[in-house]
C-alpha cells in the first residue's frame, strides 16, 4: 500500500514538472491545452491498453495502464469507461495546479508552493478516497458521515484555493495542510506510543 502511494505521489510531481516546464516554454495557456491534450492522449491509450488486454493474464499493458490510468477504480462501478475520464480529470487538475503555482512577478518561497502542492494532492487523494468508499458504503448512516467529512475536505480545498488566489499563501497553505498535519501527526503519535510503551503496557 505504501509503495502504490509513493508511485503515485511521484506521478503527480512528474506530472507537475512536465506541465511546469511546458509552461516555461510555451506559456501557461499552451502548456494547459498541451497537457490536458497529452492527458486525455494517455488515458485512452490506457483504456485501450486494457481493453485488449487477456482476460486473467497481467502482461505489459496491465503495468502501462495502471501508470496512464492510476485513478477512478473505486468508482468506476464495475465498468471500464470512466476510470479514464477520472484519470484524465485527475491529471488536469494536477497540471492546473502546478500551473497555478507558478511563478509570479512577486512569487511565493519555493517552499511555499511545494508545500501547498503537496497538501492540495494530499487533499485530494482523500477526496476521491471518500468518493469511492461513498460509491461502495451500503450502510446509510455511514454515508451520511461520510459525506459530511466530504463536504469539510471540499471546504477546505476552495478555502485554501480562495486564499491563494487572494495572495495569502501562507495562510492558503495552513488551511491546506493544517487537518493533514494535525490528524498525520495525531496517528503517528499513537503509534509511536504502541511500538516504545504498549509492547510492555497491558491495557485490558
Amino acid at each position: 500500500m505504501i509503495r502504490l502511494y509513493l508511485k503515485r505521489a511521484v506521478l503527480l510531481f512528474a506530472a507537475a514538472a512536465v506541465t511546469c516546464g511546458l509552461a516555461t516554454e510555451f506559456g501557461p495557456w499552451p502548456a494547459a491545452l498541451s497537457w490536458a491534450t497529452v492527458s486525455a492522449i494517455g488515458c485512452s491509450t490506457g483504456a485501450f491498453l486494457l481493453r485488449t488486454s487477456e482476460v486473467g493474464r497481467i502482461t505489459w499493458r496491465n503495468h502501462l495502464a495502471g501508470y496512464l490510468i492510476p485513478w477512478g477504480w473505486r468508482l468506476n462501478g464495475g465498468r471500464l469507461w470512466p476510470v479514464p475520464l477520472i484519470s484524465w480529470a485527475v491529471w488536469t487538475a494536477v497540471g492546473g495546479a502546478a500551473l497555478l503555482l507558478q511563478p509570479v512577478e512577486e512569487p511565493p518561497a519555493i517552499w511555499a508552493r511545494v508545500g501547498l502542492f503537496t497538501a492540495w494532492a494530499i487533499d485530494t487523494a482523500v477526496l476521491m478516497y471518500l468518493l469511492g468508499t461513498i460509491a461502495q458504503a451500503t450502510s446509510r448512516s455511514r454515508v451520511g458521515s461520510l459525506r459530511k467529512i466530504l463536504a469539510v475536505i471540499i471546504g477546505v480545498l476552495g478555502a485554501s484555493l480562495g486564499l491563494y488566489l487572494g495572495g495569502f499563501t501562507t495562510a492558503a497553505l495552513i488551511v491546506a495542510g493544517g487537518p493533514t498535519l494535525v490528524i498525520g501527526g495525531g496517528f503517528g503519535l499513537v503509534v509511536l506510543i504502541f511500538v516504545t510503551v504498549g509492547r510492555n503496557t497491558r491495557w485490558n
